[in-house]
């Protein structure tokens, strides 16, 4: 009974945790327009007011409007004010527009208006900083902020090194267009994050439903490439280098289709949750994180363990394991094998479609030339880990992740990729197994 539950709150939590970082976007609101709308209570009043900020929340029916409620104290006297700006668009240059301002005293004229923009809002380029929620060494407090920055990083090379880990365990065969696969999910969601701006603000509800599409829409990409490359390659030929090489023309054609369609869509999502969280140091360094990187790792983590505890404890997973040791005695126990084959590419370009879901909300944006960096970080992940371990994946991932920040912050920038390169080639000579000792071999255990 005990390990039903165990096993039932590893599959529950992550769902459950993914629910409720989306359920705090609620309200979602763009940045930059809130830095401005911040911005305009001081040149409004009087020299030495206390301004203290209450909410700050869309206007329904404006879906490119702000209201700004906030008590104001002069002296003895506190009173409650509130403002309402208004932007010419809500995504794109004319989001940083401001067209109009409306006070409780009432709206401000075109010439106070011009004056606003010319004169104050010009000098306004930060929020002013908080205190930060614990006293931190400025070294300290600087390597907390590279670990932070390793979060997402880790968390989407670990993603598609899974997507790796899946197909080369199964049928021995490496996908090269798992990285284009990742862009395409990310670019699947700007897409549906577009489309929506014409019908109102962007909430919560269709953040998620973008993410979700985004993901579905990887996983039905390498559902196609399986069916139509990968398996019928690996059947005919027993060279794997036939199958690369048509992953890889895969890799190039999505590439280039992404490239082109570039003008026709929107490739940046709003400025959303991007206001930094003050965590820890001194008043020389202060370790800061947005809620959008917050929110991203934390989708890349919860996702990393549904697909741990999917390939641990479901008929999937023991499915997959028994395939991947002796595909012929698995089919004769019973095991469905086209079935288990379909799933297995689902659910790898499902975990690469997340990926690139995560890249657009910590980042802003995904693009086409970023497919190949993340094919060759990720394979490098997979490699290391062990390839074809799920877990081996997420280790060399945040091994990967780990010497990229270090180096990025310790060294010389233009030698990072080097490092990263020679760290393979050093596991390849003097641990080809990789970090959980998959030898060659064997390589599909779990």
């Amino acid at each position: 009974m005990l390990g039903r539950i165990v096993r039932t709150g590893l599959i529950v939590l992550p769902i459950v945790l993914i629910g409720l970082l989306l359920s705090g976007c609620g309200s979602v609101i763009d940045a930059d327009q809130a830095r401005i709308c911040r911005a305009i209570p001081e040149a409004l009043n009087q020299d030495g007011a206390a301004i203290t900020e209450t909410s700050l929340s869309p206007v329904p029916g404006q879906p490119t409007a702000l209201r700004l409620a906030y008590r104001l104290r002069i002296g003895d006297m506190m009173l409650a004010r509130w403002i309402v700006c208004e932007f010419a668009a809500q995504s794109g240059v004319g989001r940083f527009n401001l067209v109009g301002v409306t006070t409780d005293r009432g709206p401000l004229s075109g010439v106070k208006l011009l004056i606003l923009k010319r004169w104050w809002l010009e000098d306004i380029r930060v929020e002013q900083g908080f205190a930060p929620l614990f006293h931190l060494g400025p070294h300290a407090a600087y390597w907390l902020q590279q670990a932070l920055n390793g979060m997402v990083l880790a968390g989407v090379y670990g993603l598609i090194a899974t997507g790796f880990a899946l197909i080369y365990g199964l049928v021995g065969r490496i996908n090269f267009a798992f990285g284009e696969i990742a862009v395409a999910g990310g670019v699947n969601t700007l897409i549906l994050v577009g489309v929506s701006t014409f019908f109102g603000r962007l909430s919560g509800p269709i953040l998620a439903l973008a993410l979700f599409a985004g993901i579905a829409a990887a996983a039905l990409l390498s559902w196609t490439a399986g069916r139509t490359i990968v398996l019928p390659l690996a059947t005919r030929s027993r060279a794997p280098q036939t199958t690369l090489i048509g992953t890889l023309a895969l890799a190039i054609v999505l590439s280039e289709l992404i490239r082109l369609t570039a003008p026709d869509r929107l490739n940046w999502l709003p400025a959303l949750l991007n206001r930094p969280l003050y965590l820890a140091g001194a008043e020389s360094f202060v370790a800061t994180v947005t809620p959008a990187q917050l929110l991203g790792a934390g989708l890349a983590m919860s996702g990393a363990s549904l697909l741990l505890g999917l390939m641990t404890f479901s008929n999937f997973g023991r499915s997959w394991r028994a395939h991947a040791e002796d595909p012929l005695m698995a089919a004769m126990l019973g095991v469905p094998i086209p079935l288990l084959r379909s799933l297995t590419f689902i659910i790898a370009g499902a975990s690469a479609g997340l990926a690139g879901a995560v890249v657009v909300v910590a980042y802003g944006t995904i693009q086409a030339g970023d497919g190949l960096s993340l094919t060759l970080k990720a394979l490098i992940s997979a490699i290391i880990g062990g390839i074809g371990s799920v877990p081996g994946a997420f280790l060399g991932a945040a091994l990967v992740a780990g010497v990229e920040i270090v180096w990025s912050s310790a060294f010389d920038i233009a030698y990072r990729d080097v490092v990263t390169y020679s760290l393979l080639a050093a596991f390849l000579m003097l641990r080809p197994g990789g970090l959980l000792n998959r030898a060659a071999p064997s390589p599909r255990e779990f």
